[in-house]
């Protein structure tokens, strides 16, 4: 059995760990697989692993990013020396003990999850093991293309998330020996329910960050409930505009029409999906938006603005789901009171949704991870 060494950063909460897990999971009984990860942020880790899967932590601690901001703000200049010092032998640590976890040249397969772990996988493994590095983020400019060009060139493959990341990438190793795949991200769990689409609810779920532009499905709420006054929006997810906003929906007095949960379990996020008749989408930029995906597979309707990635890659216009072409957040309200006063096509759309998120369940994604890594 081949052995799979794949490079974390660390095992806690996040999208990319989780969907990494996921994978590896996935491939258990047919490779022999090692997750290094150099931060032990926990005693556990946040998401289930495989019991066959081997963990092994190269950093007993945490990163100091906030103790060293904390002192910094406080003034404290001889705690920010310490903390900016000790920053230092911590990313010094990171490059050296991944260096030498690839050295070993004790796997078949080095797997990377992360921009400066592929570089280190292209140049310091050994030329007859396969090289793979996953790119997460959509990140388009004259600068990062140089870098990964350059970074990348001994790969044999460089996994993508969406269509427009492969075209792209394709683009950039043009006369190369990297090859360039995609996999989509993957659903962990077939939904063994559906909403029932007669709650007169929506929902949207993510960080609340300003890349997600909550702000604007705040101002579409406000209007569309001058239409529907008993409307809801659950509003799940945690970060650093959570006060602003519960400004803004104060402001609007429209906190009974508005629920903030916080951050919740993926149990829990299902929960609030079953009883959702949209899921609604303002991001301004997106990778792959595996959260469409999931609210597919309950069933429901996805309203999103049209990005360059992300939501088109999933949202077929008029068949599972709806697209907004010129973020105009009158028009999300719009198309929410048209479509929750259309049970016919609400549930139409629903219908596709759920047979669209299919494609993503662990089984179709796996068959191409095997035919890449066999």
């Amino acid at each position: 059995m081949k052995k799979l060494k794949i490079l974390m950063l660390h095992l806690g909460y996040g999208g990319v760990e989780r969907q990494t897990i996921t994978m590896a999971n996935g491939l258990a009984k047919c490779f022999d697989i090692e997750i290094v990860s150099f931060y032990k942020l926990s005693e556990k880790p946040a998401y289930k692993i495989d019991d066959r899967i081997k963990i092994k932590y190269l950093y007993d601690g945490k990163p100091n990013r906030e103790d060293f901001k904390k002192a910094l703000n406080e003034k404290k200049f001889i705690k920010t020396f310490k903390e900016g010092i000790k920053a230092v032998k911590i990313l010094y640590l990171k490059n050296m003990l991944i260096k030498k976890e690839i050295k070993l040249n004790d796997s078949d397969i080095y797997f990377s999850t992360r921009t400066e772990y592929g570089k280190l996988v292209s140049r310091y493994a050994k030329r007859d093991k396969l090289k793979l590095t996953q790119e997460h983020n959509y990140i388009e400019d004259n600068k990062y293309k140089n870098r990964i060009k350059k970074n990348y060139k001994k790969l044999d493959y460089v996994i993508v998330i969406n269509k427009y990341q492969e075209e792209m990438y394709k683009k950039w190793f043009k006369n190369t020996n990297v090859k360039i795949k995609r996999v989509e991200n993957v659903l962990e769990h077939k939904s063994k329910e559906i909403s029932k689409l007669n709650n007169n609810a929506v929902i949207a779920v993510g960080r609340l960050d300003p890349i997600k532009n909550f702000s604007c499905l705040i101002k579409a709420m406000n209007i569309a409930i001058k239409e529907n006054p008993n409307l809801k929006l659950y509003l799940l997810g945690d970060g650093p505009e959570r006060e602003k906003l519960k400004q803004e929906i104060k402001e609007l007095q429209i906190e009974k029409n508005v629920i903030m949960p916080g951050f919740l379990s993926s149990k829990d996020v299902n929960k609030y999906l079953l009883k959702s008749d949209i899921y609604l989408m303002t991001s301004i930029k997106e990778s792959f938006a595996l959260v469409i995906a999931e609210a597919f597979n309950c069933g429901l309707p996805v309203i999103s603005f049209d990005i360059m990635v992300g939501p088109r890659e999933l949202i077929k216009n008029e068949y599972n789901g709806l697209l907004i072409e010129d973020r105009s957040c009158e028009k999300m309200a719009q198309k929410i009171n048209e479509l929750i006063n259309n049970p016919k096509k609400l549930r139409q759309l629903g219908k596709n949704a759920k047979k669209d998120s299919e494609k993503y369940l662990i089984d179709n994604i796996i068959k191409k991870w095997l035919e890449i890594l066999k």
